[in-house]
C-alpha cells in the first residue's frame, strides 16, 4: 500500500467534495480520468469502512442433524435459545437477517 498515493487521492476527493462541481466537470478541470476518480473513491471508502467498523463475531453452535449425515440436506444452527434449520439452496440474505434479529433477543 502506497500511503503517499492514498494521501494524494484523499486530498483530491476532499477538493472535489468542496468544489460543488459534478464529477465530470471536476475531473475534466483536473485532467483526471473519471474511471480513476471512481476507482479511488471506492478504494478509499472501502479502506475507511474496514478501519472504522470493528468486526463482531457471533458465536454459533451448530451440529449436523442425524438425518443430514446421510442425506446432507440440512444442518441445524443454534443461536442462543433459537434453533434454525438451514437447507441446501437457502437464501443467504434471509439467514443473515434472521441471525441479526436473533442477536437482539
Amino acid at each position: 500500500m502506497d500511503k503517499k498515493l492514498y494521501s494524494i487521492w484523499e486530498q483530491r476527493l476532499a477538493e472535489y467534495e468542496g468544489s460543488g462541481k459534478t464529477i465530470k466537470a471536476w475531473c475534466k478541470e483536473q485532467t483526471i480520468r473519471e474511471n480513476q476518480f471512481y476507482y479511488w473513491r471506492k478504494k478509499l471508502r472501502t479502506c475507511q469502512t474496514e478501519k472504522t467498523v470493528p468486526v463482531k463475531w457471533l458465536p454459533l453452535d451448530f451440529q449436523i442433524n442425524g438425518l443430514a449425515d446421510s442425506s446432507g440436506e440440512y444442518i441445524t444452527v443454534y443461536i442462543g435459545q433459537a434453533t434454525v434449520e438451514v437447507r441446501k439452496g437457502f437464501d443467504h440474505h434471509l439467514l443473515r437477517e434472521i441471525v441479526q434479529v436473533l442477536k437482539t433477543i
